[in-house]
């Protein structure tokens, strides 16, 4: 459902219909961007034209600098102030601007912060983070997935709309906060035992501090024009916080990964998915020894383990195999509510296969 929800949500104008515009759009937005390190006591929060500005001094410039804070960077302004950003967006900007100043003067969260600022035809405040974030930049997301696609193999998953309204049928999206990928390869299809599946990922990232690096993997039977990801098994997830060790981490973990994946060979995932459909418990009729103990024994509760084996029933047919477990693990998920909890359990699914490919 992530993908789903973000191609219900996105505007048009964060709808980029190929990598390569979308990596004009972040890579001009990186070059239009500086930082800048200072006191949060040197700051100056005023108001002009009823809108607020934030006015900090630019050692390498020489000059102080009037920014206009994005809606994300006064979140995080309000935060610093130790101010609820809720309350002062109701305000007149006079009235926040005074309210802001005076938490920053007298009880900051910290008292010095590292600025985003983009300048580009005005100064704007992008982000306001601690000086040991370790930015990832959109940009580089994007490069890395390019440099992976240089066959064009991974594509914007079909849908029966995408020639009369491509921008509608992408799943490629950049705001001023983050950017998210969804990429799948249909040419080339996995076949296992009278099985069709396909591979897919999707990437995200927020150079302002709005949500940390993740890529997420997976096998899948199809998507719908709604961009649900339908039969996904084999979810793998890797998550980079932006702390101060995060550009390093990203250079050899995150691209690694994705590159990884990307040139996988399909006898390697079909050997996998083999290994899982024969993956059965001699036990499983005995009293407490069952999936459902199983699965509680690594990790799932009661309910979800319950949930796991009666999805897989009703679309599976049977709940025998480690790979119908799996398969009623992540169709399961889809009716969890939360982002965070689904994702823990789809990802939790993906690695119950290393119990069949381990053995």
């Amino acid at each position: 459902m992530q993908a789903s929800n973000q191609w219900a949500s996105r505007p048009a104008d964060q709808r980029y219909e190929t990598l390569d515009a979308l990596q004009v759009a972040v890579a001009d937005r990186r070059q239009e961007s500086w930082t800048l390190t200072t006191d949060t006591k040197d700051l100056r929060v005023g108001a002009a034209s009823n809108a607020l500005t934030v006015d900090a001094y630019d050692v390498t410039q020489g000059y102080r600098r009037t920014l206009e804070p994005s809606n994300w960077a006064f979140g995080q302004l309000s935060q610093y102030a130790q101010a609820p950003a809720s309350y002062l967006r109701k305000l007149p900007a006079e009235l926040a601007a005074i309210n802001l100043q005076w938490g920053l003067e007298h009880g900051p969260i910290r008292n010095d912060a590292l600025v985003l600022g983009q300048t580009n035809g005005s100064n704007k405040l992008r982000a306001m983070t601690s000086t040991s974030y370790g930015r990832i930049w959109d940009s580089q997301v994007v490069e890395a997935v390019q440099r992976v696609n240089t066959d064009g193999r991974w594509q914007v998953p079909s849908a029966s709309y995408a020639t009369t309204n491509a921008k509608r049928a992408t799943t490629l999206y950049a705001s001023d906060r983050d950017v998210f990928l969804f990429l799948v390869d249909p040419d080339h299809a996995i076949e296992v035992d009278g099985e069709t599946l396909f591979r897919g990922f999707y990437t995200w990232n927020s150079e302002v501090g709005s949500a940390v690096f993740g890529l997420t993997t997976f096998l899948y039977r199809y998507v719908c024009d709604n961009r649900i990801i339908w039969g996904a098994t084999d979810v793998q997830e890797l998550r980079i916080r932006h702390t101060g060790g995060a550009p390093e981490r990203f250079a050899y973990e995150g691209e690694e990964y994705l590159n990884r994946y990307a040139n996988e060979s399909a006898s390697h995932l079909v050997d996998g998915i083999r290994k899982a459909k024969a993956f059965e418990l001699p036990e499983a009729d005995q009293p407490g020894k069952g999936w459902d103990s199983w699965l509680q024994d690594r990790g799932f509760t009661a309910k979800q383990a319950k949930a796991a084996i009666e999805t897989a029933q009703a679309e599976e047919g049977e709940a025998r195999s480690l790979w119908d477990i799996i398969n009623g693990v992540t169709a399961s998920a889809r009716a969890i509510i939360h982002t965070d909890e689904r994702v823990k359990v789809e990802a939790a699914a993906g690695k119950l296969m290393r119990y069949a490919v381990d053995r």
